[in-house]
């Protein structure tokens, strides 16, 4: 046993000297494409183009080995097939002309307005897919909270997540700035908010013997562990640096995730995008 353990701690500065981490770039966005419908506000893509590609040449100089984004996992091959149109041309008029001018999450989505960007200045061949999609249990919380007439909690997370989304609407209606309204859903404010509230409110949902709020709160966490998974597995020795494009609620959550992960190392969006 002695000689184990001796061999062991002399073994062990090699071993920690041999790891190499892998640095991710998390970049909490927004849905481009969705910005009017969701927030009520003007997002003119047209008039973004020069930050867009500003923003673009910054993050490209970090040189991700492999970029991740949002989009299912399943549709590997349909992402790809998108990717190579954008590569025949950057307008994305043969992606709208497959796919039709109104589907704008071909198009006008952070995937390919900043993802496919970065990627072709890198000559990358392929971006990553990595999204889970799981039904969220909306209704069962709903269900629960009026069964057990819990009113006041009620009110508290319509409070909560109200100044969370009037804050995203004042932002959107005072910051044009893309790298602005980028710093603001990666800030550590936002993403404070956005964990706290899921367990200081929603996890409470539910008589003692019902537990409708930590089931709606536990999904939540399942969806984040599944797409963290998914890149994790995609990621290789050789991936000294990784760009993780996804939504600032998954972002949130991935944060987490990262500082628990003893293979990655996280870098800041500020250090970058200045």
């Amino acid at each position: 046993m002695k000689k184990i353990l001796l061999f062991l701690l002399c073994i062990s500065p090699i071993l920690a000297f041999s790891q190499q981490k892998n640095k991710i770039l998390l970049v909490g966005t927004f849905h481009f494409h969705l910005v009017t419908s969701q927030f009520g506000v003007e997002f003119d893509l047209n008039k973004k183009q020069t930050e867009l590609d500003e923003i673009a040449d910054q993050i490209a100089a970090y040189k991700p080995t492999k970029i991740f984004v949002e989009w299912e996992y399943t549709k590997q091959k349909e992402l790809n097939e998108l990717f190579n149109l954008y590569l025949k041309d950057n307008s994305l008029e043969l992606v709208r002309q497959k796919y039709g001018k109104n589907e704008t999450m071909y198009t006008e989505s952070e995937i390919q307005q900043l993802g496919f960007r970065i990627a072709n200045k890198l000559n990358h061949k392929k971006l990553y897919a990595f999204d889970y999609l799981i039904p969220e249990p909306n209704d069962t919380i709903m269900n629960a909270i009026q069964q057990y007439n819990q009113i006041d909690l009620m009110q508290e997370i319509q409070q909560d997540f109200g100044e969370y989304g009037q804050k995203i609407i004042n932002t959107f209606q005072t910051t044009t700035s893309i790298k602005d309204l980028l710093f603001f859903f990666n800030s550590k404010e936002l993403e404070q908010q956005l964990n706290t509230g899921y367990i200081s409110l929603f996890n409470k949902v539910g008589s003692i013997d019902d537990f409708s709020g930590a089931y709606f709160v536990s999904e939540r966490y399942k969806r984040n562990l599944y797409m963290y998974s998914l890149i994790q597995k995609q990621l290789e020795k050789t991936d000294e640096r990784i760009l993780v494009l996804v939504g600032a609620q998954h972002a949130a959550g991935f944060s987490e995730f990262i500082s628990n992960d003893k293979n990655i190392e996280n870098v800041e969006l500020k250090t970058l995008v200045k």
